[in-house]
């Protein structure tokens, strides 16, 4: 069996790749997640407006759904992750992987510790909006490959 470095034909492989039921549940999770995304932008705003500015409350019950929904967004990007390591398909991508497995990171380790030291450290807090439209980006991104490779599958296997 021989192999090859270029990417060219590692892409090749993998859209040559059926296009499966977890592959499916892949590009589900990924849709939701990007959505979810978008929401919680929305919520981080209203909470941003809504807040109470006096110093009494440590945290401002409008941020509550905010908090909850990244926990949600958290959760998904392990269970992407974990359908593209099940996906014989999405494993030969190895850019879906990269995707994938960065996301998770940002998402559930990086994100999290930003937004609690945020609230100590305005200048980190800012970080933590910076990582999350690097997530936007990133689920977007993988939303992008993984629907190329489902279009290839569909034209290679009809």
């Amino acid at each position: 069996m021989t192999s090859t470095s270029h990417p060219a034909a590692v892409d090749q492989q993998a859209q040559d790749q059926p296009w499966g039921r977890l592959d499916t549940v892949l590009f589900v999770l990924v849709a939701t997640a990007l959505a979810l995304v978008a929401v919680q932008f929305a919520l981080a705003g209203f909470a941003a407006f809504t807040v109470d500015k006096t110093p009494a409350t440590p945290t401002d019950r409008a941020y509550g759904v905010h908090m909850v929904l990244g926990v949600i967004i958290a959760v998904i990007t392990v269970l992407v992750l974990a359908a593209a390591l099940a996906s014989r398909a999405a494993r030969g991508h190895r850019r879906t992987l990269r995707l994938a497995a960065t996301l998770a990171g940002l998402a559930l380790i990086v994100e999290p510790l930003l937004g609690e030291a945020g609230a100590r450290v305005p200048f980190i807090g800012a970080l933590h909006a910076l990582n999350g439209l690097a997530i936007c980006a990133l689920t977007g991104w993988l939303m992008s490959e993984t629907g190329r490779r489902r279009a290839a599958a569909k034209r290679s296997h009809g």
